[in-house]
């Protein structure tokens, strides 16, 4: 079914609400005219009256009474009926007047009868020094007739006025609503990925915070295609240089003439291939925290047992590089999302097993602490490695930034740029904050996330 134009749905409005308008105006008029109107036709028939007797010469005593005419068919919807009575006779009267006196005492004022088989109300004024008397009378038809054309004239004047009105509505409102189907054919004119904002010249004020928010909407989707084409960009650059290694220690492991050289180029090759796979668990993580459109439910949970279970899964690589990697917990409940917390963890610990080189050492802390006066759980990564200068800090959290790092380089080669990235939105996420500070001994880096307690 569809739903009715907006130039309909107001044009409609306002009609019925003048029609409705005028209709209780209307009653008002009868019910007013209905009280009033004895009143007012007394005032009128006593004006009546005098102006009659005024214009009436002198002599009118000699005049004989008239025969009555019959009255013309034409004439009978007279407003307003009157005699002229000189001498006891009806010398002068208005067409539709009766034959019998009007009021036959000839008293002056006011007085109800019935003549003809129809009601009439009567005034009588008289003139003693002519000797003259002027009745004025109006019949129940008579008053009838005079309402009837007044509802008639009324009900005339409201149609044109009526018509006049809504035409005049509906083309107000559709010339108020051509600005909005100028809009309509720009958006359907439009190229699939134009996102510039919406120009709306002439629109109305109430369709304004339609087109802002809609405007906001793209601007938000074209921040996010932007971000996508980066990503995608930065991803396929990412993968090509690893990709380039891998083939090139195949090779070299195909083309090894001897034991010691394919053992030394597979040691290389399968080094490379777990960096390629980590630089891929990144990008997907990257993408899936970038695709989501709504926050993360947030739930109570307990930080210190996620934190053991992801070190555990990096002994086996802390032991191969000669690594101690120390743990200290306490229970501290935070609001979290366990998945987004498993990938943030895991990067702070790769990030400091990556970095901290052969015989490093390492210390993952997670306690209670009280910053800014606010309670809640710290989560620090420490190692003593060739570490960041201070200069540099604020940057290692950029996408694909990688720092220099001691003397050998480190940072820039065996890094992605992706891990710590992933640690600073994830931290947005759940409200936390990111402080950086020398590592153990004065060495390394020491990494810490404040998460406002539950």
């Amino acid at each position: 079914m569809r739903t009715r134009s907006l130039r309909w749905r107001l044009t409609w409005v306002s009609v019925k609400c003048v029609l409705v308008a005028w209709l209780v105006w209307l009653g008002c008029q009868a019910w007013q005219l209905s009280r009033a109107h004895y009143g007012f036709w007394d005032e009128s028939q006593r004006e009546v009256a005098a102006q009659i007797l005024e214009s009436m010469p002198d002599g009118l005593q000699s005049l004989p009474a008239r025969e009555r005419p019959a009255v013309p068919a034409g004439h009978r919807d007279h407003k307003m009926s009157w005699q002229v009575w000189a001498s006891g006779r009806n010398v002068v009267y208005s067409v539709a007047a009766p034959d019998e006196p009007l009021k036959p005492d000839f008293r002056d004022g006011f007085a109800r009868r019935r003549i003809a088989g129809q009601v009439w109300h009567v005034y009588s004024l008289s003139d003693p020094r002519r000797g003259l008397i002027v009745q004025v009378g109006r019949s129940k038809e008579m008053i009838a007739n005079e309402i009837a054309r007044w509802v008639g004239l009324s009900l005339l004047a409201a149609g044109l006025i009526f018509v006049l009105f809504v035409l005049t509505v509906w083309v107000v409102i559709g010339r108020s609503l051509r600005p909005v189907a100028a809009l309509r054919d720009t958006l359907r004119a439009r190229l699939p990925l134009d996102l510039t904002p919406l120009q709306a010249p002439g629109l109305p004020t109430e369709f304004s915070p339609l087109v802002d928010a809609f405007n906001d909407q793209l601007t938000r989707v074209d921040q996010a295609v932007q971000n996508e084409r980066r990503f995608i960009a930065d991803a396929a650059h990412e993968l090509r240089t690893p990709l380039a290694v891998l083939s090139a220690h195949a090779d070299l492991a195909r083309r090894a003439a001897t034991e010691e050289e394919r053992d030394t180029a597979l040691r290389r090759l399968s080094a490379g291939v777990a960096r390629a796979s980590r630089l891929s668990e990144q990008l997907l993580d990257l993408a899936r925290l970038d695709a989501e459109t709504a926050a993360p439910a947030l739930v109570p949970l307990d930080l210190a047992p996620l934190l053991v279970l992801v070190v555990r899964d990096f002994e086996q690589l802390a032991r191969e590089r000669q690594q101690r990697i120390g743990l200290q917990t306490e229970d501290g409940r935070i609001l979290g999302d366990v998945d987004q917390l498993g990938i943030l963890i895991r990067n702070l610990v790769d990030n400091a097993v990556r970095y901290a080189g052969e015989g490093g050492r390492i210390e993952v802390m997670c306690r209670r602490d009280v910053r800014d006066g606010v309670g809640g759980v710290a989560l620090c990564v420490a190692d003593d490695g060739p570490g960041v200068a201070k200069e540099e800090r604020e940057r290692i959290f950029h996408r694909f930034y990688r720092a220099n790092g001691g003397a050998n380089g480190l940072h820039r080669s065996s890094g992605s740029g992706i891990g710590l990235s992933l640690v600073a939105r994830i931290a947005r996420t759940h409200h936390a904050r990111i402080h950086v500070e020398d590592g153990l001994d004065g060495r390394g880096l020491a990494i810490t996330v404040f998460f406002p307690a539950a």
